[in-house]
């Protein structure tokens, strides 16, 4: 089942034709076999126009197997939606609701540049989450955020191993294989590209449907009490 197509222009070469025929065949076969995955999260919006925008490029990365791209967007969503919530909660508790153009000025003067930690445990402080999931996002905060976003080697690939053999001459310059063995993927620095890339597609769909289901629970306690609160 072809799901896109893409017509080659009259610019591109055989080679470059040959390698967008190969991206799209790719593409095809990924969406295939990642939307079952993801289509809940796709199709399904939050209903804010604040964090719709990335949920969506984040479910088009996961359908187009793009999981590095992913994570690191889901980094960027989940503290950005910790961050606005604050924001919101703080203005409506203290804010000048007659003015929108400072509505929001002290939330933002609080948790604008508030680390990570800080804002998780505001979050839960304030009950925009609970202990539950400030725990999770802890975790996160931890094994994804800080190791992709600092390109941390031994936070990325922690303690996993791949089977590795050397190669070397032996005093009649004939190569010698050595018995193979296990070694850390954090000390192989030149076989790192393709290992994150393998160990992203196992980690991508879990993480970010996690971090979707945390704001969308999030999301429904917040309207559910503004309601309240306007009443």
């Amino acid at each position: 089942m072809a799901l896109c197509g893409i017509s080659a222009t009259q610019e591109m070469d055989e080679d470059e034709i040959k390698i967008l025929d190969q991206f799209i065949a790719e593409l095809n076969q990924n969406l295939e076999k990642n939307l079952p995955k993801i289509a809940a999260q796709f199709v399904n919006d939050y209903e804010s126009s604040e964090f719709d925008p990335l949920r969506d490029e984040i479910t088009k990365c996961l359908l187009c197997d793009f999981c590095q791209a992913a994570i690191t967007l889901t980094n960027h969503l989940t503290e950005n939606f910790l961050k606005t919530m604050l924001v919101y909660h703080e203005s409506l508790e203290n804010g000048e609701h007659n003015d929108l153009t400072t509505l929001f000025s002290k939330g933002l003067d609080i948790y604008d540049n508030m680390n990570l930690v800080d804002t998780i445990d505001k979050a839960c402080e304030h009950e925009i989450i609970n202990e539950e999931q400030k725990a999770t996002l802890h975790k996160f905060r931890h094994d994804f955020r800080n190791a992709y976003s600092h390109a941390s080697k031994r936070k990325i690939f922690k303690d996993s191993k791949i089977r590795t053999q050397k190669l070397s001459l032996n005093k009649e310059l004939k190569y010698e294989l050595e018995e193979p063995k296990e070694s850390l993927a954090s000390d192989l620095v030149f076989a790192q590209g393709l290992i994150q890339t393998l160990l992203s597609k196992q980690i991508a769909f879990d993480y970010f449907k996690t971090v979707d289901k945390i704001i969308r629970d999030a999301l429904t306690e917040f309207y559910k009490n503004s309601d309240k609160t306007s009443t």
